[in-house]
């Protein structure tokens, strides 16, 4: 017998939504994920043969999602539980960032999707981000900008770079959490941006930053 055996409808719900990943898959589907792959990249760290197997419970009896990985109305009502979820990780002790929390790639897929392309600029921009604390496979990313389109490349393609960004992980992931300002990131030890000075100024205004920054929990669900 595999699940709880309670009748209480917690347990219940753990019986659906318990498994290690699940909760963070419907995240990823709820911030836009529409592939296998788009998923895999906000979650760097989950096995592929896992993550098979958390798609087929979801698409199963609970009918999270659809075949074509799409939230349905019971999927989407669980944006309320994963603002509170984070709710109370913004305010516990227990659950406070550590080095072990600290992804490069889950970092920068999640600021690629969270750019608001009306703040940009006309033209197309470069902007490279290098983690000073990282090995080299896990250092470099570059973030291509324009009106029509942001990608994330972890190779250099060789376009010009206007902007160039040098942050400690730590850093930059408590700046996009919302623990720290733009101000307070620039003044963070170990942190650079060069290019410029136009884009400079401009570059906070590029990036909504985290769902779930403590201001942003003070406002709407993800719905």
């Amino acid at each position: 017998m595999g699940g709880y055996g309670q009748f209480c409808a917690v347990a219940r719900a753990l019986d659906v939504l318990g498994e290690r990943w699940t909760l963070l898959i419907v995240r990823e589907l709820m911030m836009g994920a529409a592939s296998f792959s788009d998923i895999r990249r906000g979650l760097p760290r989950i096995p592929r043969a896992t993550l098979s197997t958390r798609l087929r419970a979801l698409r199963g009896g609970p009918g999270i999602i659809d075949a074509d990985y799409r939230l349905t109305d019971s999927g989407r009502d669980l944006a309320p539980v994963l603002q509170e979820l984070a709710r109370w990780a913004v305010n516990a002790d227990s659950a406070a960032l550590s080095e072990g929390d600290l992804d490069t790639a889950a970092l920068t897929w999640d600021m690629q999707r969270r750019v608001d392309i009306t703040e940009l600029p006309d033209r197309p921009v470069v902007l490279a981000l290098t983690f000073t604390d990282r090995p080299p496979m896990d250092r470099y990313f570059w973030l291509h900008l324009s009106p029509t389109g942001v990608n994330l490349c972890r190779d250099d393609t060789g376009a010009p770079v206007d902007l160039w960004l040098t942050a400690p992980t730590l850093a930059l992931t408590r700046w996009w959490t919302g623990d720290l300002s733009w101000h307070e990131l620039q003044h963070q030890p170990g942190v650079q941006l060069q290019g410029d000075a136009t884009l400079r100024r401009r570059i906070p205004h590029w990036f909504k930053r985290y769902v779930f920054t403590p201001e942003a929990l003070a406002g709407s669900t993800l719905r």
